[in-house]
């Protein structure tokens, strides 16, 4: 476990690096004068001035900021000051704002150029709805994601991360067909052609799924999840891939996060939205699970949470960039600054709702997974 705190905070500060840089160097090209750059939140173990701009580190690793001059003028006194940010005209600050935006997803392209080119520019990616990924080829498939003791599916050598390519020769694209073949072939041989996740060594075994499993268990024994395998083979796509994939994700994280919330509404209850959430406790345990699986998963996690911190970040919140664009936007608008006592206030409200919420998924946290 402390190998995967430490891997855990490298990921978050390689993230907030990132991101706080955006900011940053589009804030230096624009003239903008950075006074303070930091990463982490007081109180500073470290800091140290270089030219105008003071560089330290927090103690408390999640988060960090740019402290931008003129950035707070409610009696715009720099307003003619050419190093200010207040001075500058709505696209520029919008350009600085969305910087942080921009550097997660361009981490999370490199990363992806890198991560395709060494599995053969294919991915694998849970569903948990009917999706069809923009850009690529893909071919969905059912993967064991758990194995019972003592069960069918053990005793045969069936693992985790084992996808079923078919049972007595007929393809199954969700799991809800292999249940409904399994369950149609209780007590009878059947032949199962199963593929490693990661080597992608196939095999074929013989098994006998039970007619009387144990409750919750299944006749074979074995937890599953739909994933989809996709592929960028062609010259263009392999070309374009840390592109494509990323707009994939960020494509299927927005539809998902959509999905979730109508759900919520169907059924009347925030379990199905609230149970997608995870906090640094969540990420926490999901790293050191993403780490047995090897090197290329781990990279991948980074990559996938530098998405999501962009996603997470361009919503229209106050607290949040996007946030910082709509009052841009309005400001663009109305041709002069939102008012900063306002937008100060929304975005103190919004910043401890924001806290309050992630404690809550903490102690949700503590709950799913310790």
């Amino acid at each position: 476990m402390f190998f995967a705190i430490i891997v855990f905070i490298l990921i978050l500060s390689i993230i907030i690096f990132v991101h706080e840089f955006g900011h940053f160097i589009l804030a230096k090209k624009t003239g903008v004068l950075v006074e303070e750059f930091c990463i982490g939140f007081p109180p500073r173990i470290w800091k140290k001035k270089k030219g105008e701009t003071l560089y330290s580190i927090g103690i408390i690793p999640f988060g960090g900021f740019n402290k931008l001059y003129g950035e707070i003028d409610e009696k715009q006194k720099h307003i003619n000051d050419p190093k200010s940010f207040i001075s500058k005209p709505p696209r520029v600050k919008a350009l600085i704002v969305f910087g942080g935006v921009a550097a997660n997803i361009f981490l999370a392209v490199i990363i992806f150029y890198f991560s395709l080119g060494v599995s053969g520019f294919i991915s694998n990616q849970s569903l948990f709805f009917d999706y069809q990924f923009p850009f690529g080829t893909q071919n969905n498939f059912v993967m064991v994601s758990g194995v019972v003791e003592n069960s069918p599916a053990e005793k045969k050598g069936i693992q985790s991360k084992d996808i079923v390519i078919k049972g007595n020769g007929i393809e199954f694209t969700n799991s809800q067909q292999f249940i409904d073949f399994v369950e149609q072939n209780k007590g009878k041989e059947i032949n199962l052609c199963l593929q490693d996740l990661f080597t992608r060594e196939q095999r074929n075994i013989s098994i006998v799924p039970r007619v009387n499993p144990g409750e919750g268990q299944g006749p074979l024994g074995v937890f599953l999840v739909d994933i989809a395998q996709v592929s960028y083979l062609k010259p263009l796509e392999k070309a374009g891939s840390g592109f494509l994939h990323s707009f994939n994700i960020l494509h299927y994280s927005c539809f998902g996060f959509g999905h979730l919330i109508k759900l919520s509404f169907q059924e009347r209850d925030i379990k199905p939205l609230s149970s997608s959430v995870a906090g640094p406790l969540g990420i926490l345990s999901i790293t050191k699970l993403t780490m047995q699986a090897g090197f290329i998963p781990t990279i991948n996690l980074l990559a996938l949470i530098s998405l999501t911190i962009a996603f997470f970040n361009i919503l229209p919140i106050p607290a949040l960039d996007g946030g910082k664009l709509i009052f841009l936007g309005i400001e663009a608008i109305i041709k002069k600054p939102f008012p900063q006592k306002i937008e100060q206030d929304l975005t103190v409200f919004f910043f401890v709702l924001l806290i309050f919420i992630l404690i809550l998924v903490t102690f949700k946290d503590i709950q799913r997974f310790f």
